[in-house]
């Protein structure tokens, strides 16, 4: 992953792989995705695409990831499972916690 270029055509910095790497981890989490195989590999272009064309939100970006994973499971509600995922902020303390 360090040397797919963004749409600027600037490398990836670390931060970027390792956010890329949390939203794809916990779509796969939330959204029962196995972590190889086609389906993975179509979320992690699907990632890809949506942060090369801008969408560098990490929290925006999971969201998208979750929409678009969780529009492909038959709508069953038993099969469904809601999981609240929390995001990482740099430099921000989460005041239920301080």
């Amino acid at each position: 992953m360090h040397d797919i270029p963004q749409a600027s055509g600037r490398q990836l910095s670390p931060d970027d792989i390792e956010m890329l790497q949390r939203v794809f981890d916990a779509t796969c989490f939330a959204a029962r995705v196995p972590r190889r195989g086609e389906r993975a590999e179509r979320l992690a272009k699907f990632i890809m695409d949506e942060f090369r064309i801008g969408n560098i939100d990490e929290r925006t970006l999971l969201e998208c990831a979750l929409w678009r994973e969780r529009r492909r499971i038959a709508v069953n509600t038993e099969e469904l499972e809601t999981v609240e995922i929390w995001v990482a902020r740099p430099g921000r303390r989460n005041p239920r916690y301080h």
